[in-house]
């Protein structure tokens, strides 16, 4: 799990895969307060034994679910994505209303919260995550040079992040619909 930005390459074990599976599907449902160890296992019908075999903690399998699964912005977007808030809105939404994809986000961010190792890698991770948002921004506008004065594509980069974190993990009552969401960005992106 060296790399923080790409999903790994690396030869999964078909239990191991199975464990991501149930893990997945546990922590999106429950969060990571309420998923334990023995659901995780029974959804991904694989003995408790395989769990420890391959992880010490469910903090560790979430860290690999969410490492190798999550659905992240940069993921999410390419520089064409961003020329429009109409093909921009529909990329946002694979984060945003996909019940699975922002549960996930959920537990994650519960674990983080208490867990001191994992609030450590997603500081070192949300900043590779910025870095390769920053570099979609930038080559979005290579795409449809502007004479504007642009702000900086990191602080586009944050800022959309960080918005969509919001609309991720937070009450969506009086938030800007994903629309509203993409119009915001593609401004931010092109001036």
């Amino acid at each position: 799990m060296s790399n923080l930005n790409s999903h790994s390459a690396v030869a999964v074990s078909p239990a191991v895969e199975r464990l991501m599976d149930g893990a997945q599907a546990v922590f999106s449902e429950r969060g990571y307060h309420a998923a334990n160890v023995h659901e995780i296992c029974a959804r991904a019908q694989v003995g408790i034994g395989t769990f420890y075999a391959n992880f010490d903690h469910k903090r560790q399998l979430l860290k690999r679910v969410m490492v190798e699964r999550a659905i992240t912005v940069p993921a999410a977007l390419s520089p064409a994505d961003l020329a429009t808030p109409e093909a921009l809105a529909p990329r946002l939404r694979t984060i945003i209303d996909d019940p699975v994809a922002s549960g996930l986000w959920r537990a994650w961010h519960q674990a983080v919260l208490e867990q001191e190792d994992l609030n450590r890698f997603q500081a070192q991770w949300r900043g590779a995550r910025l870095g390769l948002l920053a570099d979609i921004i930038e080559a979005a506008r290579l795409l449809r040079p502007s004479r504007r004065d642009l702000i900086a594509a990191p602080i586009v980069a944050w800022m959309t992040t960080t918005l969509t974190r919001e609309l991720v993990l937070n009450d969506r009552q009086h938030a800007p619909d994903v629309e509203g969401l993409a119009r915001l960005v593609h401004r931010l992106v092109y001036g």
